[in-house]
């Protein structure tokens, strides 16, 4: 159903009483046990790599909105509780936060949980990197790829809750089939009337670093001014933590990222969507076998969640509207 008017597809289901949640430390939301948790959940060799449409890609979406439910985000009406449903290619998994005076624009945050399944589903049996793998796995967990963006997504759900600021209406999706080609993030772009969305923050590989300074990395900076508007809150924040170009300039532009991950369906459609990484698509592990939980860093990931929490947080309060993409 494309809707005209957000307000039409916004109508979050709510049950019984509002009840105050009790107070969590943002700290604790962003610390990098929290993160290695839901990582370890994502990546676990019972999930057999999330192979879109596989049972295991359903049991981790019921994960993955188990931990929307308890942050307390709401379903949206139109789908079937949390899921989006996408054919044989399993569900998306979606939650909101209805906005308070700006409900009818919205901020997306955004990752893939799919992934490439085992060596008898990996549809890129020629590709990947080389890092070294035990005799006998089969399993592409996909820690990095991309339950390190998930986990990402988990917290800043429950962080944007526990803050009450959000005057504009909050987003958090879990996508499925990106990795046979932008699948879920092409179907739920289509959902929407473009104008209403704000600004979509997309969260890929977070959870290595390249071999630059470590900071992440913004694809597509010329298409809008949204990375302007995030190193310029970062650096108002705190100047001498994050100076003045916190989120780098995309350092891999010859390997289109911009254009291989899920932020692009909304950006084809002019809404002001990018995707933060730290990774190199050149990384040893990347759709390697041995991409596993233990080859993470997740002080790196506790970092640039916090710092996406606080960059955003303008757009969140509808203080900051980036400008429309161009160029395209």
């Amino acid at each position: 159903m494309h809707c005209t008017r957000i307000f039409f597809l916004i109508i979050f289901t709510v049950s019984g009483i509002a009840v105050k949640a009790q107070k969590t430390y943002t700290d604790s939301l962003f610390h990098p046990d929290s993160l290695k948790y839901w990582v370890n959940l994502l990546a676990h060799d019972s999930l057999k790599g999330r192979f879109s449409g596989s049972k295991e890609s359903l049991t981790a979406a019921h994960i993955i909105s188990q931990e929307f439910i308890r942050a307390g985000i709401k379903p949206l009406a139109g789908n079937e509780g949390y899921f989006m449903p996408l054919g044989k290619y399993g569900n998306n998994v979606i939650g909101g936060l209805q906005g308070k005076s700006l409900a009818g624009q919205v901020v997306v945050f955004s990752a893939h949980y799919d992934h490439i399944g085992t060596t008898a589903t990996n549809p890129y049996p020629n590709m990947g990197g080389k890092a070294f793998v035990e005799d006998g796995d089969e399993i592409y967990n996909g820690a990095n790829d991309n339950a390190s963006g998930v986990s990402a997504v988990i917290a800043l759900a429950k962080y944007f809750k526990q803050m009450n600021i959000h005057e504009r209406t909050l987003i958090f999706v879990a996508f499925a089939g990106e990795e046979q080609g932008l699948l879920g993030s092409q179907y739920m772009a289509s959902q929407f009337e473009p104008d209403s969305i704000v600004a979509l923050i997309n969260i890929e590989m977070i959870g290595r670093k390249t071999a630059n300074s470590g900071n992440p990395f913004i694809t597509g900076k010329d298409y809008s001014d949204l990375q302007k508007i995030l190193n310029k809150n970062l650096h108002q924040y705190n100047s001498k933590k994050y100076g003045k170009g916190f989120f780098e300039n995309d350092p891999f532009f010859e390997h289109v990222l911009f254009m291989r991950s899920d932020n692009y369906p909304f950006a084809f459609r002019k809404i002001p969507a990018h995707t933060i990484s730290t990774t190199s698509p050149l990384d040893e592990y990347y759709h390697n076998l041995n991409d596993e939980p233990g080859t993470l860093d997740y002080k790196l990931m506790s970092r640039i969640v916090e710092a996406i929490a606080l960059s955003t947080t303008s757009l969140v309060k509808g203080e900051n509207t980036p400008t429309r993409i161009k160029g395209l």
